[in-house]
């Protein structure tokens, strides 16, 4: 009698391991964005990254693990270059903080759209959306801190500043807007932002 599929994806212990792993990941992304959940198969995803379909079962047993897998591997990205901004040394000004956000929206931009289909489609990380928004909110909470905000809570202006940025995540690429002219209108929005969220006193 066979056994169950697992419902984790396996941890490698070698570099090589982790780098075919990473090469899965991105493949899969890359498909899921270009034919859907339901259309990508496994098979193209081994193909497109290189790898042996039984080495890709053995790392993600089912689609769905590896989908979760991408999720996380979006969310890790995101904090990452979150936490990149929040330890500067010296601390960013809100001009430099809004243009490093902006910065972390068009290196992401392109594979948001496959993260919020995943979720749309009810793919989930281990550990759940929610928790991934109480990060995000934490870390928006720390950036206004490290840029000189008031002491105590900042959950309500980095809530606020989670949204602003979410919005800009999904503003459509206009063509018939230049993009420079673009970026320069979302840095000044995020700017105004978070020059009145380190002023708030309670």
């Amino acid at each position: 009698m066979s056994s169950p599929p697992r419902s984790s994806p396996l941890a490698p212990k070698r570099q090589r391991g982790r780098d075919r792993v990473e090469a899965i990941l991105a493949a899969a992304a890359t498909v899921f964005g270009e034919k859907s959940y339901e259309a990508a198969t496994m098979t193209e995803i081994a193909a497109r990254s290189s790898t042996a379909i039984g080495s890709l079962y053995r790392f993600f047993p089912t689609k769905d693990v590896l989908a979760a897998a991408v999720l996380e591997r979006y969310g890790v990205r995101l904090l990452r270059a979150l936490d990149g901004l929040i330890d500067c040394d010296p601390p960013l000004s809100p001009t430099d903080a809004a243009e490093g956000l902006l910065d972390i929206i068009q290196r992401l931009r392109s594979e948001r759209s496959v993260i919020l289909s995943l979720i749309d489609r009810g793919i989930i990380l281990p550990n759940g959306i929610g928790t991934l928004r109480t990060m995000l909110i934490g870390r928006m909470s720390q950036l206004l801190s490290r840029l000189g905000g008031s002491p105590g809570s900042h959950d309500e202006r980095a809530v606020m500043l989670l949204h602003l940025v979410k919005a800009i995540f999904a503003l459509p690429q206009d063509h018939s807007v230049p993009r420079p002219a673009q970026d320069k209108e979302a840095i000044a929005v995020l700017q105004l932002y978070l020059e009145h969220a380190i002023a708030f006193r309670l």
